[in-house]
């Protein structure tokens, strides 16, 4: 009975021992696959937070072109329709002048045409100064133009200021208006609406040349945002690939150990 007993007891503690081993290594299996999941989790969060972070700031300079360009079109729009206005205006004198008809004229008229132009050219300027591309800025001789426009716009303003303020009959006013026009050389205006005039294609050229830019920057910028994406796709597979890697390496280590 003794030795039964004693059998008994060491079949039991062989058991207990076998079974501890067992769910031992079931357990370092399963924490060692936990840990393995969590870094795994870690390593791939913080890739995608980093490759997040360049495609959120790629994106955000791609917004910020696309505004540019719209301004430049509109800029591009704007010069050329006011530039066809001064041409068109031109054109249209020579084609009624001398006409009895006529009620306004010749100094007049072009004084008119020419009143349309500073206030669009320093709009422009100061849009173009805020590009601050300064290649662009000595190439299109902008500080010139904006000296240019100063002084015609003095001159204008100085002829606008001696304009009648007395509440006179529509011919009234307009005879007062062309006598004092007509203390002006024509060839002043004309020289200051030809200037302007220029000044408008050179303006038009500036942001022709500039939306040029723009499109070369948005095309990189739309390129790096497909590469980057890419990028982080691979990065996270690899990431995911070397966990996997280890994992197996270490469980190989192990297997050997408790063998």
């Amino acid at each position: 009975i003794g030795q039964s007993s004693n059998m008994l007891k060491s079949l039991l503690i062989k058991n207990i021992l076998l079974s501890t081993f067992t769910n031992n290594k079931r357990l370092r299996f399963i924490s060692t696959l936990a840990i393995y999941f969590v870094i795994a989790a870690l390593l791939a969060s913080v890739t995608s937070i980093y490759f997040e972070h360049k495609l959120s700031k790629y994106k955000n300079e791609l917004l910020k072109l696309e505004l540019e360009e719209f301004k430049i079109q509109s800029w591009l729009t704007d010069s050329v329709e006011l530039g066809h206005y001064l041409k068109k205006g031109k054109f249209n004198f020579i084609i009624i002048e001398g006409n009895p008809n006529l009620s306004k004229k010749k100094k007049s008229y072009f004084f008119e045409l020419l009143l349309n132009c500073p206030l669009v050219i320093d709009l422009a300027i100061k849009d173009i100064e805020n590009i601050d591309n300064k290649y662009l800025l000595n190439k299109f001789k902008v500080d010139k133009i904006k000296n240019e426009n100063k002084n015609i716009n003095k001159f204008l303003d100085l002829k606008l200021d001696q304009y009648p303020e007395d509440l006179l009959t529509e011919l009234e006013y307009k005879k007062q208006v062309d006598d004092l026009l007509d203390k002006i050389p024509f060839k002043k205006i004309k020289e200051m609406l030809d200037q302007s005039e220029y000044n408008l294609l050179q303006i038009n050229l500036f942001f022709q040349e500039y939306n040029n830019i723009v499109d070369k920057k948005k095309d990189d910028l739309k390129k790096l945002i497909v590469e980057t994406t890419k990028t982080s796709t691979d990065a996270i597979f690899y990431a995911f690939f070397l966990q996997l890697f280890i994992f197996s390496i270490v469980q190989i280590f192990e297997l050997k150990e408790l063998s």
